[in-house]
């Protein structure tokens, strides 16, 4: 099985030999192209990276909502574009509070480039010509497929995750893995709380919780050397 790493970077490769095609570069080394790679992946997880900072600074969650439940918002997206240098950096806030003006610059500069020629040039590179695609991957998709089927992709990368029914259990009392791991959490709760109770008998036929021995209370009135005695 492919290592993560590895799986990720072949799967980013592509953008990066279209981004240098529509660039103007129609040749490089393989240990180039594996550099712009590996320098993309870690600018892009510089970037999720802020996201997710800024917004656990940013966003107040009560007590009783986990904080991992809450997304970021179109601010945290924002600061951490402009962390990242993606975004030019605002004037201060007391320039923008006396001018009256908030600056947008940056935040206008970075709208008006997915309108320009070279991001026109990079989705004509990445979609081959096939102009109802979306991304790279349903161009490819359709350039190798003969048809709209999708099921030879279910269970992969590209297509939809396997859904896995029940699975049963064969040779058991109970049909189902989920209904064993209920029968067994219910046998252990009766368990303690009968131990609780200080009653430490069995439950459904499960053994008690009883103090292990050592051994030792079999001896009687004789002692661990009359007994190693026998041994020399």
């Amino acid at each position: 099985m492919t290592p993560p790493t590895t799986l990720f970077h072949a799967l980013l490769r592509p953008s990066i030999l279209q981004l240098l095609r529509a660039t103007g570069y129609h040749g490089a080394r393989s240990a180039a192209v594996d550099i712009l790679t590996d320098l993309a992946a870690r600018y892009l997880w510089e970037l999720c990276h802020m996201t997710a900072v800024y917004a656990s600074h940013n966003n107040d969650y009560p007590d009783d909502i986990d904080e991992s439940l809450g997304g970021p918002t179109v601010v945290d997206v924002r600061m951490a574009l402009q962390h990242v240098g993606a975004l030019l950096p605002e004037r201060p806030e007391l320039e923008q509070e006396y001018d009256g003006v908030e600056d947008t610059r940056g935040v206008d500069e970075f709208i008006a480039w997915f309108d320009s020629h070279m991001s026109a040039e990079i989705r004509r590179v990445a979609l081959d010509g096939i102009d109802d695609a979306t991304n790279y991957l349903d161009a490819l998709k359709q350039k190798h497929g003969r048809s709209d089927d999708d099921s030879k992709y279910v269970g992969t990368l590209l297509g939809k995750p396997t859904e896995h029914g029940d699975v049963l259990v064969e040779g058991g009392e109970v049909p189902t893995i989920q209904q064993w791991a209920e029968k067994r959490r219910a046998v252990t709760e009766r368990k303690n709380a009968r131990a609780m109770n200080g009653d430490a008998g069995d439950v459904d036929g499960e053994p008690g919780s009883r103090p292990s021995s050592s051994g030792l209370s079999s001896l009687g009135d004789r002692t661990i050397d009359h007994d190693m005695s026998d041994f020399v």
